[in-house]
């Protein structure tokens, strides 16, 4: 990537790079600043009328456009610096990975439901890195080829509450997936062996240290209502993101995201039980976007709302 922070905004706040905002049915998209060696930018767009025609080119730029088929799409054209493509009929599930370092236009007379990721190459430094690798250059997944990867289906499909409530993410959780998606490409489509990056994924590599832990929780826990990012707490661990993932879920039983959940939950609770703060400052209080989502979130944990809780505790 180059010097500036943002050389090509592919992903804007109003619409993606090929087509107007007004051209779709659905737009959905979400970008993590936070994220390690180059903001990740995420989008899905529905467009359920016929009849858009030829997407707009592509911003030439050092990324990746992982592309997931969530409506199958019948065979279509595209242009791949100016030389026709063939693109087949894509079900649900197909992946296609678009090197925005080239020029690219579709045909996109036909409906179209599909999930986006445009990934920074200099992202996938950190898996090349772990692995004592040379850096990925290109993801090798062809467009003029059908191929459905269960894997990118399944996260994409994660990401869709956040895509819905953009302000209930936390960098915990985008980074996590984020993580998780970038690793996945980088194994199966970057020249690495995948049984390579699956070894080092199952290796229990360093467990946390006490002094570790705690540096890590305590972070966590003097401000539940920051929204801490997953490179933050790898550093203060002295581990790689991925690794300290690993040692954290050893040491818990839970991945990051999950944990600062449960305690944020567990400390809602506590308020909702010791206080008599409404139940919306609680909310805030414990780093939830608003009563709602604690509503669902605490729902969810103890199948009985904050105030029906709060009621019973108190009759």
């Amino acid at each position: 990537m180059d010097a500036s922070p943002h050389p090509e905004t592919l992903v804007g706040a109003d619409r993606p790079f090929f087509t107007t905002r007004e051209s779709l049915d659905d737009i959905r998209s979400l970008s993590s600043v936070s994220f390690a060696r180059g903001d990740l930018s995420i989008g899905r767009y529905r467009r359920d009328r016929p009849g858009h025609g030829i997407s707009t080119p592509n911003p030439i730029s050092p990324m990746v456009m992982a592309v997931v088929i969530l409506r199958p799409r019948p065979a279509h054209v595209g242009w791949h610096d100016d030389r026709l493509v063939e693109v087949p009929a894509l079900g649900a599930g197909a992946l296609n990975c678009l090197d925005l370092r080239e020029a690219w236009t579709m045909d996109l007379s036909e409906p179209f439901d599909s999930f986006h990721a445009f990934i920074p190459l200099t992202a996938f430094d950190e898996v090349t890195s772990e692995m004592k690798r040379s850096r990925i250059e290109r993801l090798h997944c062809p467009i003029g080829v059908e191929h459905t990867d269960e894997t990118m289906l399944n996260l994409a499909r994660a990401l869709n509450p956040v895509l819905a409530r953009p302000e209930h993410a936390t960098a915990l959780f985008t980074d996590h997936v984020f993580l998780a998606m970038v690793t996945h490409l980088a194994g199966m489509y970057g020249d690495l062996d995948h049984r390579d990056v699956q070894a080092g994924a199952a290796r229990k590599g360093r467990m946390l240290t006490p002094l570790q832990e705690h540096r890590v929780t305590s972070r966590l826990l003097d401000d539940l209502a920051a929204n801490t990012s997953l490179s933050e707490l790898a550093e203060l661990s002295g581990l790689s993101r991925s690794y300290f993932i690993r040692a954290f879920k050893q040491i818990t039983g839970m991945p990051p995201y999950r944990w600062l959940l449960m305690q944020r939950v567990k400390h809602a609770k506590a308020l909702l039980r010791g206080t008599n703060m409404p139940i919306a400052e609680i909310a805030a209080a414990c780093g939830f976007a608003d009563q709602s989502h604690l509503t669902r979130v605490f729902s969810k944990a103890f199948r009985t709302s904050p105030a029906a809780w709060r009621r019973q505790w108190r009759a």
